[in-house]
């Protein structure tokens, strides 16, 4: 990557393109604390709508989307045509889906146009439950699967974000309460870990409960926002340590320019410029290259709000080709477009 000279700038009111200020709900224009966002090749935009346990796809102009994984209700479940707590997405080329299924404790991927997933990591046991039917009281076995929560390689305890490698194919999984970033390989049974799982603390061989990863095929680095120690960090798969990329090392959270406050997301641009959730401080913070001091380019500092300059809570962001800024702006239910200019 090579440092920009030129000062990226954005419109500080954003457009919503994806939900209704304030208004939570399972209708196509409406959305229930979302969590994640990516965009397509074309810049169609898949949301993750956390609590109606699915993803809801809008086509670029549409305030009306279509629910492209999950139950379009909006109900939760354990088998392979329902979620429960969509967190992280990613999509590929072809306009599959790769979703965490939080509650499940697995990764699910979605071809384009399923109607059903796949477990591709993380894994499922069987249940076995009884009852009686009233009319002849007759034993019934009813199946289904749950996942299982674990701390082996197969398994996680809360998988958040999740970032792609198109080139390879293989996934990167925040595990949120294993402390720790997950690799999957393409078609790979288990993973292994490539950041933290040495318990959780503050030291640089330990992650604090990670929100999102971000991957970087350029450098081979991994960029986690490692949420309650309230800093993002630089890890090379390799290594044993992280770098600290920004807030405090010691865990310290504040709304100064140096500081952040549970961050949850964080994505590069081609200059390699740092963007940042920075989800208590209900702002969006911008990192140049080598600079400790953010500049908040969405939302007014500890400030939330509903209005087309404020932010409540935004957990995760994305920058299309053209450098727009994509906020999921979770507390107010909808989705914030911030036009570079």
């Amino acid at each position: 990557m090579i440092a920009s000279m030129v000062l990226l700038r954005w419109n500080t009111s954003g457009i919503t393109v994806a939900g209704e200020t304030g208004l939570n709900g399972s209708t196509s224009s409406r959305l229930n604390l979302p969590w994640d966002l990516t965009l397509d090749w074309s810049n169609t935009l898949y949301v993750s709508d956390r609590q109606n346990n699915r993803v809801q796809k809008f086509l670029r102009g549409s305030l009306n989307g279509s629910t492209v994984a999950g139950d379009a209700d909006g109900q939760s479940g354990r088998n392979l045509s329902r979620l429960n707590d969509t967190f992280g997405i990613a999509v590929d080329w072809n306009d599959n889906l790769y979703i965490s299924d939080r509650y499940n404790y697995r990764i699910q991927l979605w071809l384009n146009g399923a109607t059903s997933g796949s477990t591709i990591a993380g894994t499922s046991g069987s249940i076995i439950a009884r009852s009686k039917s009233i009319i002849s009281f007759s034993k019934i076995n009813l199946q289904f699967f749950l996942g299982v929560a674990g701390n082996a390689t197969d398994k996680f305890d809360h998988a958040y974000g999740i970032d792609r490698d198109s080139t390879t194919g293989t996934i990167y999984i925040a595990d949120f309460r294993n402390d720790r970033i997950m690799q999957y390989t393409k078609n790979a049974s288990s993973g292994t870990v490539v950041a933290g799982g040495n318990g959780n603390g503050l030291q640089t061989n330990q992650l604090n409960h990670p929100y999102a990863v971000y991957f970087d095929s350029f450098s081979n680095y991994l960029y986690i926002a490692n949420g309650v120690a309230n800093n993002t960090v630089r890890w090379k798969i390799g290594s044993t340590n992280w770098t600290l990329v920004a807030g405090s090392p010691n865990g310290t959270g504040g709304g100064s320019s140096t500081l952040l406050s549970t961050p949850t997301d964080i994505t590069l641009d081609p200059m390699g410029n740092i963007y940042i959730a920075d989800r208590r401080n209900h702002r969006i913070q911008w990192f140049e290259v080598g600079q400790s001091n953010g500049t908040t380019i969405a939302g007014i500092t500890s400030v939330p709000g509903s209005t087309s300059t404020r932010l409540a809570e935004p957990v995760s962001l994305m920058l299309d080709n053209q450098l727009n800024l994509f906020v999921v702006d979770s507390r107010n239910h909808r989705i914030q477009k911030f036009l570079r200019y």
